[in-house]
């Protein structure tokens, strides 16, 4: 079970960022947004192209015209027509079968009546659609236009086709006077010009394939002449022709008085509104141009962070490589943003690194010398014994010169111990805000010790700094038990606390013989002590230990000059920064 976990983590790892270079990730995020953009461009013509608004907008145009041609032919065109009735127009002849011959022609028209038979004729005429309005009409408004215009009358004879005239034109021949000059035009076109023109044409192509799935099988003029004057209604529907134009036919009766006259039918060829693939093309650009900018800022960015990244990378090898010549100088980049502050705590962290390693360097030179002391005096006793010829005073005095070597090697080990331990627990103690008169006033109360009188004062009621208890408490012991080597049993010792700008100030003095401020920087030096009868009683590393522990909390603690009246003797000086109640 544990190895197909295993194996599915691996798989998912693939897909994070993390597992690639800054570089690539970069990469991958640019394209990632591009893909998003491209899918949201791709959504935008799609939805642009499947609700193109220009065959609406065709439509509307034809119908407009369709219904103003047949409100004129209705309102003009439809009248009876004049006829002659021809019974009266000649006078017959005697025949020679012995039918009666008229002789006075203009005697028999006048009995004929001919003017009657001209009134009833036009009465009895039903009303039909004039062909000579109807010509005048359609010829006058729709020569000049893209559309085909045909009239149909009720009995689907065409009256009217703009499709069957034909306009005589004058013939213009073009002379191609330079064609060096054609030649170097064409060398030089635009290419923006050229690729518009392939775009607009791709996007066209699209255009007829969503029209297209609109069409309807194109049927015949005279079916759809018979369907609109049965109907009574217009009818309309899209076709593509054997050219593969994409047209459109509109077919309207003209109606009077409730009865259909004929038939007004328009085609005309669906032109496309430019302004959609205009459009298109501009998102389209933009898209062309967010990208290169995009790609182009992001070179650029990624090359201000991976190259500096990769001078930090150097420089750690550089600084764990033992071959490296320590004496050439290192140059961190120098920034003012993360970048920079990374640069910055590397430097730190590497100098600190070579402090604690130069610290630990000395550190065990010092104890090598300390150690060698009390070894030198041991082993110049054990060979004093050896040859047993001392007498027993002088044998006395090197077993106690002995003892106290031993004893010596013991404070040594232990303080050397409880040094390193220290070290350890400043680089890990855990810091907190504490009042620090009641925390000291708590300390005070909790002495057993009746050999000092520790005295806590302060004008102020309540002070806060951030320390870590404990080892603050080990600072204040070792600097009462650096007084203890020095003052009288029952003398007083004074902590005066006050605030000082961002600091709070602490001022130890005690009652002891004092210390020259010549000493104020070697005192904190390790296995330093300048006592005379107790010095093999203590190995110098207290002040050094409670120095490292205040600058631990960003403090600091020096030995100044004392002004307090009855505490003569030495006076330190620690400084914290305070913290808001």
């Amino acid at each position: 079970m544990d190895q197909v976990t295993h194996g599915v983590n691996n798989r998912f790892n693939f897909f994070l960022l993390s597992n690639y270079s800054l570089t690539k990730q970069i990469v991958l995020i640019n394209l990632l947004i591009t893909l998003v953009v491209l899918i949201v461009i791709v959504f935008y013509n799609f939805f642009s192209l499947s609700n193109n608004k220009n065959i609406n907008n065709h439509t509307q145009i034809i119908n407009s015209k369709l219904y103003e041609t047949t409100k004129y032919l209705s309102d003009n065109a439809i009248q009876r027509i004049f006829t002659f009735d021809d019974s009266c127009s000649s006078v017959p002849e005697t025949l020679e079968s012995g039918e009666i011959k008229i002789e006075n022609r203009e005697e028999y028209r006048t009995d004929c009546k001919e003017a009657d038979l001209i009134s009833k004729n036009y009465e009895d005429q039903l009303p039909q659609l004039d062909i000579t309005y109807t010509q005048q009409y359609i010829y006058s408004n729709f020569l000049d236009s893209e559309l085909t215009v045909k009239i149909y009358d009720d009995n689907w004879t065409i009256l009217a086709d703009t499709s069957e005239f034909y306009v005589a034109e004058e013939e213009v021949i073009i002379m191609d006077i330079d064609s060096n000059d054609k030649k170097n035009n064409q060398k030089n076109d635009n290419f923006y010009l050229t690729y518009q023109k392939v775009y607009f044409d791709f996007y066209n192509s699209l255009l007829n394939y969503f029209a297209k799935q609109k069409l309807k099988k194109l049927k015949n003029d005279n079916i759809t002449v018979m369907e609109t004057i049965k109907s009574k209604e217009t009818t309309s529907y899209m076709f593509e022709d054997q050219d593969g134009i994409f047209s459109s036919i509109f077919a309207s009766p003209i109606i009077k008085d409730n009865k259909v006259y004929g038939v007004v039918l328009i085609i005309a060829p669906i032109a496309y509104n430019p302004e959609s693939a205009y459009q298109s093309i501009t998102i389209t650009n933009f898209f062309i141009i967010f990208v290169s900018i995009l790609f182009l800022f992001s070179t650029l960015f990624s090359k201000s962070i991976v190259d500096p990244i990769k001078i930090l990378s150097k420089i750690t090898q550089l600084e764990r490589d033992k071959s490296y010549n320590k004496k050439d100088k290192i140059i961190y980049p120098e920034r003012r943003d993360e970048i920079g502050i990374l640069s910055n705590d590397i430097k730190s962290m590497s100098e600190d690194l070579k402090k604690r390693v130069q610290d630990i360097e000395q550190f065990a030179a010092d104890v090598s010398h300390e150690l060698k002391n009390p070894l030198s005096g041991l082993k110049s006793s054990s060979d004093l014994l050896k040859i047993k010829k001392l007498d027993e005073k002088k044998t006395d005095l090197l077993v106690k010169n002995m003892g106290e070597d031993i004893d010596r090697m013991n404070i040594l080990i232990s303080d050397i111990s409880n040094y390193t331990l220290t070290q350890v627990e400043i680089s890990e103690a855990t810091l907190e805000k504490v009042e620090i008169i009641s925390f000291l006033n708590k300390f005070k109360d909790s002495l057993v010790n009746k050999e000092y009188d520790l005295k806590i004062e302060s004008q102020q009621e309540e002070i806060y700094i951030e320390i870590n208890r404990n080892k603050f408490l080990q600072v204040i012991n070792n600097l009462i038990d650096n007084s203890l080597s020095y003052i009288k049993i029952k003398s007083k010792l004074l902590i005066n606390i006050k605030g000082e700008g961002q600091y709070c100030v602490f001022n130890y003095v005690d009652q002891g013989p004092g210390i020259s401020l010549d000493y104020k920087d070697k005192i904190f030096e390790r296995f330093y002590t300048d006592r005379k009868n107790d010095r093999k009683s203590h190995s110098g590393l207290g002040l050094s230990i409670s120095k490292s522990v205040i600058e631990s909390f960003g403090g600091t603690i020096n030995l100044k000059k004392n002004t307090y009246k009855g505490f003569e003797g030495a006076c330190f000086e620690i400084k914290l920064p305070l913290k808001e109640s």
